[in-house]
């Protein structure tokens, strides 16, 4: 089985995929919102902000498999074979969203999805649509664990890929339905759940045949092996579920303490940096699953030589951040043709916020690819727990107003971006360490 080794393509097509699925997303927004119009477009987006939540259902599972699998391609005699890692993740996932489908599915049927959604005005039947879309996402979720497969093989620009081809044909779906009059919300979600399944569906039966050790089959299932996945998956769930408080009460916060209009400056400010972000995060992806091969296989040196790179990359993007700060307010006033009223310390805070965010992303990849879970969880909790006092504190107490509420948030921040390098130092020197007393 060959392992992708070229870093530096890997992360330049993932950059590169990245770029095109944004603009795709922005090119899907205003056909499918013409197509569907103002109103009902709003409730398209309500119901998928509902569903979204699917995503964590997997209670951390894929990438528990991202890592054993990682670990048990690069051993010459792994504890447990890669087929059986694959075939018990599969098993189990399927189980857990076996369940939550049909337990969720029927509980979707005693809601009042005009009331909840306020959409008293829609024409079609709401629960066939919230029933649909969910059920497809439930299918098509299993699918998506096919994202673990290519990041243990190290082709996390194929998972990139895969986002693009998604949203290719979501918008050929849309477009095609834009050339009728039918502004129906259950055909744009029976294309949605569609595109989800027949492009994950191509790319899962792709990876398995091209790599027919991994096919998942059901003789291959242990439970002891489930067991062990579904246990790294859980550690790697409740960080990410302490995350997602981290990063999304900060629009809550600044909406009920100043105001929805001070949420718009808010969001359209942390929006115009996400882009910065977000594409380096695209880009240092693949140093997840290189840290997990790189450390079974005990070469601490390449590690290292990988975190040189990814330092002076750092660097590039911090530069890339200070141009942004500089060129916000007009590049703003031209994307939405008028002033926010932006205050400069809040553009300023974004831009420290953007290079806090960007650090953190590094070594959250290397802690993740070193399966350092429980120092992981610990952090994330504490984050967690800290972050909403805090910004209250500096908004309030101290008043710092909305710019206390960011600042709160960068300082909690700071947390793991002290401890994250000094304990993954530490382990890496106890490793080399112990390399060289073996030789």
């Amino acid at each position: 089985m060959k392992l992708a080794s070229n870093l530096g393509r890997s992360m330049s097509r993932a950059m590169v995929y990245k770029g095109v699925s944004m603009v795709l997303s922005l090119v899907y927004v205003p056909i499918v919102l013409n197509y569907l119009g103002d109103y009902k477009y709003g409730v398209w987006a309500s119901i998928l902000s509902i569903l979204s939540w699917i995503s964590y259902f997997d209670l951390g599972i894929g990438n528990g498999l991202r890592n054993r699998l990682s670990e048990a391609i690069a051993s010459d005699s792994p504890r447990v074979s890669p087929k059986a890692l694959v075939s018990s993740a599969y098993a189990i996932l399927s189980g857990v969203v076996a369940v939550v489908a049909v337990a969720c599915g029927i509980a979707i049927a005693f809601v009042d999805w005009p009331a909840l959604l306020s959409a008293w005005e829609v024409n079609e039947s709401l629960l066939c649509v919230v029933e649909l879309s969910f059920l497809g996402m439930c299918f098509s979720f299993v699918l998506t664990l096919c994202n673990s497969v290519y990041y243990a093989l190290q082709k996390a620009q194929v998972v990139n890929l895969i986002s693009v081809c998604q949203q290719a044909v979501m918008l050929l779906s849309v477009w095609l339905l834009s050339l009728t009059d039918s502004q129906s919300l259950t055909a744009v979600a029976v294309f949605y759940v569609a595109s989800n399944i027949l492009v994950y569906g191509f790319f899962t039966i792709y990876v398995f045949a091209r790599n027919r050790e991994l096919a998942p089959s059901p003789r291959s299932c242990s439970r002891a092996v489930a067991t062990d996945v579904g246990g790294l998956g859980i550690m790697f769930f409740i960080t990410q579920i302490a995350t997602l408080v981290l990063f999304t009460t900060d629009n809550l916060i600044v909406s009920n303490l100043f105001g929805p209009e001070q949420v718009t400056v808010y969001t359209t400010a942390n929006k115009v940096f996400t882009v910065l972000s977000s594409l380096f995060a695209a880009l240092v992806v693949p140093l997840w699953s290189k840290t997990t091969v790189d450390y079974a296989r005990g070469d601490i040196a390449e590690i290292r030589r990988t975190l040189g790179k990814m330092h002076r990359l750092f660097a590039i993007a911090v530069g890339g951040v200070i141009v942004m700060v500089l060129v916000f307010k007009p590049l703003v006033s031209v994307w939405l043709g008028r002033d926010l009223g932006f205050d400069d310390s809040l553009i300023a805070l974004m831009g420290v916020y953007a290079i806090v965010y960007m650090w953190n992303t590094i070594y959250s990849q290397v802690i993740n690819g070193l399966t350092l879970v429980n120092f992981m969880v610990a952090v994330a909790c504490a984050q967690a727990v800290l972050n909403i006092p805090l910004s209250i504190f500096l908004a309030t107490s101290c008043g710092l107003g909305v710019n206390g509420v960011l600042l709160g948030t960068i300082v909690t921040m700071l947390i793991s971006s002290l401890t994250y390098p000094v304990y993954s130092k530490k382990v890496l020197d106890r490793a080399e360490a112990s390399n060289r007393g073996v030789e």
